[in-house]
């Protein structure tokens, strides 16, 4: 309480300020006001100027909602107590917040004009200028791309000579070169069409160093580069290499500026009198042919004139957000400027989601605050504020937007502007912002990327089918029928002749419309793994089983197989024991797993449930060029050799095997041998070289039925090398002279002619398609081809010459 007589209170310069309340005598009449400044939720020191590098350095005042206020109250006073002994007091603390508060760093609305560059050959020159780095430097702009080019240059100097280039290309990446004795070193980060962006290019003396949205891009290292600190500087390009988009706030300094600097200048524009920044281009001079540097080097840009002039349009850059904390409320400046220059006025087009929004108004001549409940409401005030207040117990970080428009009282601007104001929880987040997804950062940045709306199922089940289409319901009814109901069902029809296919789709189709994720593709004939193949890319789910499409598994296997497989991340793959039926009946129960002996016997049969990683993790998935089957063994050699397989085993006979007198299985054990020679083919560093020639001999002598399959097997897949070495084996045993032929030609030079394809086509680490090349050059009698082969794949490999020297023991005998 303040009587006149009473000594005036002293202002304190460190002290926390939590309220005050005020009684004072005028005259001889009383008259009171009693206010309570709500400066309790965090500790407010009145201190003096704002300077330095860092945001409010020199003051703790983060509440810029209290300031406003607390202006408004002192308007109040001034009025009532003018001429009064108190006004000294008064005018003290104005003072005192005036020096502490400018409003600018924080206020929303300010980045009024753009350029617009056609990306033709409209530009902003400085031709003389003055302060140009010479040893370190940084370079940045608010940056919209309208096209994607190999060129977009934003802000550049001389470039590959001795010089630098703040750019875009044509994939889309924001670039900083540095250039030296024309070549360039580039540092970059990708960047989206019609969206704006803050980019930075830093060069230290040692790293070049890109930020897109304050989050570094790729740094390349490059030490002591020299600048040339003489000469012009061109925004937007000009001619050389002209910019397609808009440009706002362009900066220049001559230091690197760090990581927390870049995300503060990404918040609000920087200092033009920093003694290190050397040019400043915020293009808001409504008219004219200059672009004014704020910095306090003077160099103004010049601008293109006639068909060369970059538009002025209103800037969409987000150069300022403000920043409060829950329930605090914040001072905004609704600011904007008309293309006459005019003092604009304000009108809210859209509210924020959360909080409210309040504008300043008067009630018999004292101030008030007035809600804006609707939209469009044009602000009143002069000053062109509003009042944001979050929600006090609103989750942080958290971003508050809404928009507005400027006109004065014919036209309005073209484009609304949007104001975000950033809700942390504690205030020291103000003066450190992060690039955090909940908040305005995460807002103004986020991309649409297509989800699906379900999520995936835990088990994708594929169905291969081939001509057995009346046996396709038993096995989806199998599935049907789990205790586990999280799964889907892929049937991939192989190319069926008999009608399987319309089966297929129909009966899918009813189980569909029964609310089971049973879907059907259908595919050229390429064979059971091709099938299993196609299946398993479609699959969604982590986990997945392959089920041929006669094949069953009983109630409860996936579910014991899937908690099998969560209880421990190592295991990648559950398999249980395998009962047939049909035919006959047997019983396999699985060997203990060996990795080594994988090799040589097949330790599981087709339908485990197995990582989709699994699968993935080896390039061709099941291989396709076994013949006659062996391809899930040939695939779980693979699994074993590139990612290595971590088997769990059910005890139980759940998966049940059909037997057919005439199923695939039954051919596979007519033709073994065959078949164990394909797959050993596969795999030329795993097996001793004596069985893999062995697996050559077997088709050097091929029966009919091998080398019918073998021809099919080069007509589906022409890009294996193992179809064409079987095939030049095949050749090569059909021929016993240079001179044995057929119809089309001789038998060797077809073998030689699949032996050059399968050499090309084969990885660098097989051996097998060289190796035949060469004997076979050899043996028909082209000496000097065939050493050349034979001595360079000698060179490539050891473990050869013994094989090589039996080999010509052979040929002498």
């Amino acid at each position: 309480t303040l009587d006149e007589e009473s000594p005036l209170p002293e202002i304190s310069k460190k002290k926390p300020f939590l309220g005050a309340a005020v009684n004072f005598r005028m005259g001889a009449q009383r008259k009171s006001l009693s206010v309570l400044l709500h400066m309790v939720l965090w500790r407010v020191t009145i201190a003096g100027p704002v300077g330095g590098s860092a945001p409010f350095a020199g003051s703790t005042m983060h509440n810029r909602g209290v300031v406003y206020m607390m202006e408004q109250f002192l308007a109040h006073i001034r009025a009532l107590m003018a001429g009064s002994t108190w006004s000294r007091w008064v005018q003290s603390l104005d003072q005192e917040l005036g020096a502490v508060a400018p409003l600018g760093p924080w206020q929303a609305g300010l980045a009024r004009t753009a350029l617009r560059f056609d990306g033709r050959d409209d530009y902003a020159l400085v031709r003389d200028f003055t302060g140009l780095p010479t040893s370190a430097m940084t370079a940045a702009a608010w940056v919209k791309v309208s096209l994607h080019k190999s060129y977009n240059r934003i802000l550049s100097h001389k470039w590959v000579g001795h010089g630098w280039n703040l750019y875009t290309d044509g994939a889309g990446v924001a670039r900083f070169g540095i250039g030296q004795n024309n070549l360039d070193y580039t540092a970059s980060k990708i960047i989206f069409r019609e969206r704006w962006h803050y980019v930075v290019g830093t060069y230290d003396g040692a790293h070049i160093q890109i930020y897109v949205d304050g989050v570094p891009g790729s740094r390349t290292e490059f030490k002591n580069a020299s600048l040339d600190g003489v000469g012009y500087l061109s925004i937007g390009g000009a001619e050389w290499d002209p910019f397609a988009g808009q440009l706002d706030d362009v900066r220049l300094w001559n230091r690197a500026r760090s990581l927390e600097q870049v995300r503060v200048d990404m918040v609000q524009q920087p200092d033009p009198s920093e003694p290190e920044m050397v040019g400043f281009w915020k293009f808001d001079e409504v008219q004219g042919h200059t672009a004014r540097d704020a910095s306090s080097f003077g160099n103004h840009a010049e601008l293109g004139t006639g068909r060369r002039a970059p538009q002025r349009v209103q800037s969409g850059a987000a150069v300022s957000v403000a920043c409060t904390q829950p329930g605090v409320p914040i001072s905004l400046l609704l600011d904007g400027i008309l293309d006459d220059g005019a003092r604009p006025r304000a009108y809210v087009v859209t509210l924020p989601d959360h909080g409210s929004l309040m504008q300043h108004t008067s009630q018999a001549g004292l101030p008030a605050f007035e809600p804006i409940e609707a939209a469009p409401t044009e602000i009143r005030s002069p000053a062109q504020r509003v009042l944001y207040t979050p929600p006090p117990t609103l989750p942080t970080p958290y971003c508050a937007t809404f928009e507005y428009r400027v006109h004065d009282g014919k036209f309005t601007s073209r484009e609304t502007a949007s104001v975000m104001v950033e809700v942390v929880a504690e205030a020291e987040a103000c003066s450190n912002p992060q690039t955090g997804l909940g908040g305005c950062w995460g807002k103004r940045t986020q991309v649409s990327i297509v989800h699906a709306r379900a999520p995936p199922p835990q088990v994708s089940v594929v169905v291969p089918l081939y001509n057995q289409g009346h046996l396709l319901r038993e096995t989806l009814d199998s599935v049907v029928a789990q205790t586990m109901s999280d799964w889907e069902v892929i049937v991939v029809d192989d190319g069926s002749t008999d009608g399987t296919r319309e089966v297929a789709r129909n009966m899918t189709r009813a189980y569909a419309e029964r609310g089971h994720r049973v879907r059907f593709t259908t595919k050229e004939n390429g064979g059971l793994a091709d099938a299993r193949n196609f299946g398993l890319r479609l699959a969604r789910a982590e986990m997945v089983l392959p089920l041929d499409g006669d094949d069953l598994i009983v109630p409860t296997f996936l579910e014991q197989a899937l908690r099998i497989m969560h209880a421990d991340n190592a295991t990648n793959l559950v398999i249980a024991n395998l009962k047939g039926f049909g035919a006959w009946e047997y019983s396999w129960r699985l060997p203990e797993y060996d990795a080594l002996d994988l090799r040589y016997t097949n330790m599981f049969h087709c339908s485990a449930l197995f990582r989709k990683s699994l699968w993935a993790g080896v390039p061709d998935g099941y291989p396709t060029t076994t013949l006659f089957g062996y391809e899930d063994w040939a695939f779980w050699i693979f699994a074993e050799a590139l990612v290595g397989i971590s088997p769990k085993y059910i005890a139980e006979e759940q998966f049940l095997y059909r037997i057919r007198a005439d199923s695939m299985h039954q051919t596979l054990l007519q033709n073994q041998e065959y078949s164990l020679a394909s797959v050993r083919m596969l795999h030329p560093d795993l097996f001793p070289v004596e069985l893999l020639l062995a697996a050559h001999s077997k088709f050097v002598s091929a029966t009919q039925k091998v080398q019918e399959m073998v021809v099919e097997k080069v007509s589906k897949f022409p890009w294996h090398p193992m179809v064409h070495l079987m095939s030049g084996l095949i050749s090569e045993g059909m021929g016993s002279s240079p001179f044995d032929g057929h119809a089309q030609g001789y038998y060797w030079e077809d073998a030689l002619a699949s032996y050059e394809i399968a050499v090309q086509l084969a990885h660098y680490n097989d051996w097998q398609p060289r190796w035949r090349l060469g004997l076979l050059q050899q043996r028909y009698g082209r000496f000097e081809d065939g050493n050349r082969t034979m001595a360079a794949l000698m060179a490539d490999f050891t473990g050869l010459e013994e094989a090589y020297s039996m080999h010509q023991a052979d040929l002498r005998t």
